[in-house]
């Protein structure tokens, strides 16, 4: 399904910061964990914060966290 122009901007957005965020914190992401903590962002950015969009992060963390390096 074709995203929006909007959508395809805050996706591209999301993916540049989750790749420079695991830079900086010398985390090595697959490519559908990079795809989907971009999705969870652009929810971000099109819904704002709620207490879902929390614990999707939480999830998102701890699987990064008990990944095996």
């Amino acid at each position: 399904m074709a995203q929006s122009k909007e959508r395809q901007i805050a996706s591209q957005s999301s993916m540049k910061l989750v790749l420079d965020w695991a830079t900086a914190c010398d985390k090595c992401l697959t490519m559908k964990e990079l795809v989907g903590m971009s999705v969870v962002l652009v929810d971000y950015v099109e819904n704002g914060y709620s207490a879902e969009l929390g614990k999707r992060l939480d999830t998102i963390q701890d699987h990064i966290d008990n990944k095996k390096k």
